[in-house]
């Protein structure tokens, strides 16, 4: 026996037989990074969904409005704005010189900002919550128009 241990067959067949175990050791680990990787996004996509709702074409379906407000600008008196949520309600917001307003990744004014347009307001809502004191406004791109087609 100890002269099979010492030969150069028995050396090939336990090096044969280490790769084979590292090799099944690396498809295992592939394995498991490819399942947490799976789930993960997953889990992403369920909270998506859970967070915005099946209709998050627009991305205005089920933003919490707890600190600003989301909808379509229906009057602008500088420096008050008011909008319109997605309940139909009217929300104003206030804007001052340290309110940052953006459209995609450009930096606008005040003055950009039109009647009919999307935004996201993101500021402090005053004590009786009716107005937001607005620190983010972010201009969004305008609803997709639903077609009779998509309607039905």
């Amino acid at each position: 026996m100890n002269n099979f241990t010492q030969s150069r067959a028995f050396k090939i067949i336990l090096f044969f037989i280490a790769g084979i175990v590292l090799l099944m050791a690396g498809f295992s680990l592939g394995e498991y990074v490819g399942f947490h990787k799976a789930s993960f996004a997953y889990q992403n996509g369920n909270n998506f969904y859970r967070a915005f709702g099946p209709d998050a074409s627009h991305g205005m379906s089920q933003f919490s409005d707890a600190h600003g407000v989301v909808g379509k600008v229906v009057s602008i008196t500088l420096p008050t704005i008011t909008v319109e949520d997605r309940d139909n309600t009217e929300r104003t917001v206030t804007i001052n010189d340290k309110t940052i307003i953006r459209y995609m990744r450009n930096t606008l004014t005040p003055n950009d900002i039109k009647e009919g347009s999307y935004i996201v307001a993101i500021g402090d809502p005053n004590t009786q919550s009716s107005q937001t004191a607005a620190v983010l406004i972010r201009i969004l791109p305008p609803p997709p128009a639903v077609s009779s087609q998509t309607a039905q």
